[in-house]
């Protein structure tokens, strides 16, 4: 691959990090990265009807401190509650409020549903080369990157 090719690519990847921006108005003091939590909640309650803090962090692979940081500001705004594990008191479980829940059905299952419209010229044959192809750029770049910092 060339230069070229390389900047055209990892400018796709900018622009496409860039989506969250896009997405239809927040309420106050939601952010794109709270819609992704709640996400995360709504999905995880679903496969094993109890979540953790960590279970959010791994499947976002981001610190806990930084998810605690986000559930914090989603309770404070009544979108999540937080509840001990009454055999282990170490152990919290989150899970949404019904005004989480409506977030989670208009930020996410709403908005994907409309974007199935916007995006079908693609098809699903082309969304899905599409992410395994900046799956492979991070996942390339990424190995590249700890090699570097291992030297």
């Amino acid at each position: 691959m060339d230069v070229k090719h390389v900047k055209l690519l990892l400018d796709a990847c900018q622009s496409a990090a860039h989506l969250d921006t896009l997405l239809p108005s927040l309420p106050e003091g939601v952010t794109p990265r709270c819609v992704r939590v709640i996400e995360q909640i709504a999905q995880k309650t679903v496969v094993s009807g109890k979540v953790r803090v960590s279970d959010i962090s791994e499947m976002l692979d981001v610190t806990r401190p930084g998810i605690t940081l986000v559930v914090r500001q989603l309770t404070e705004m009544g979108y999540v509650i937080k509840e001990r594990d009454a055999q282990d008191s170490r152990v919290v479980y989150v899970s949404l409020t019904e005004a989480g829940q409506e977030l989670h059905k208009r930020y996410v299952l709403d908005y994907h549903a409309h974007l199935t419209e916007v995006l079908s010229e693609i098809g699903d044959e082309g969304a899905e080369e599409i992410a395994s192809a900046i799956s492979r750029v991070v996942q390339l770049i990424t190995s590249d990157t700890k090699a570097n910092r291992a030297e």
